[in-house]
């Protein structure tokens, strides 16, 4: 019952999208089906950079927390205290711009990094942290919303091009994986297609 809540929860988080017209349609994903989307779309990365939510219950918070918006980035300082940016380092043309200034902005040492990776799994095992980055940023995105997702991937190309700071990027990919083996009844709720 409780992870139904959390489903209705998530559910209830893309309301924001119902704004756009945007139909959701859950579909099942793996490792494979990611990397294979991502090549596809000729996006250039490594598998220490590409991350999945842990499980359904992750999913379910993540709803509630309203962190389940494509695209989003959140941003961590070299402590790996999250940066309370709230967008500034972003803009519409799909680059992050001013990276200095959001690695110099307030950040919150209740919300860190390692808190945050504890609800995700690194495709490769990998560990984030590293005591030389200057800037952490995770951005999310999802084959279930393409086309806003098009903007995350454009975010994470465009980090390629950055010099003057040491950032390590992080893609979260927001799907609903096979690994959470959902019953039945969590599939039919969700209306996944298969």
């Amino acid at each position: 019952m409780k992870i139904i809540k959390l489903l209705l929860i998530a559910l209830i988080s893309f309301s924001c999208f119902a704004q756009k017209k945007v139909e959701i349609n859950f579909k099942m994903e793996n490792d494979s089906t990611i990397l294979q989307y991502l090549k596809e779309n000729k996006i250039d990365f490594s598998n220490n950079q590409i991350a999945t939510l842990r499980g359904i219950g992750t999913f379910g918070e993540y709803g509630r927390a309203k962190k389940l918006t494509v695209p989003d980035a959140f941003f961590f300082n070299s402590k790996g205290e999250l940066i309370k940016n709230e967008g500034k380092g972003m803009d519409c043309a799909a680059e992050l711009k001013k990276l200095e200034k959001v690695s110099k902005m307030k950040s919150d040492p209740n919300q860190t990094l390692t808190n945050f990776l504890d609800d995700i799994t690194i495709l490769d095992g990998s560990e984030l942290a590293d005591e030389t980055i200057d800037l952490y940023i995770v951005i999310t995105w999802g084959k279930f919303l393409s086309s806003e997702s098009e903007t995350s991937l454009n975010w994470f190309s465009s980090l390629k091009k950055e010099e003057n700071l040491k950032i390590k990027v992080l893609l979260l990919n927001l799907d609903i994986q096979e690994r959470w083996n959902l019953t039945d009844g969590q599939k039919k709720y969700l209306g996944i297609i298969q």
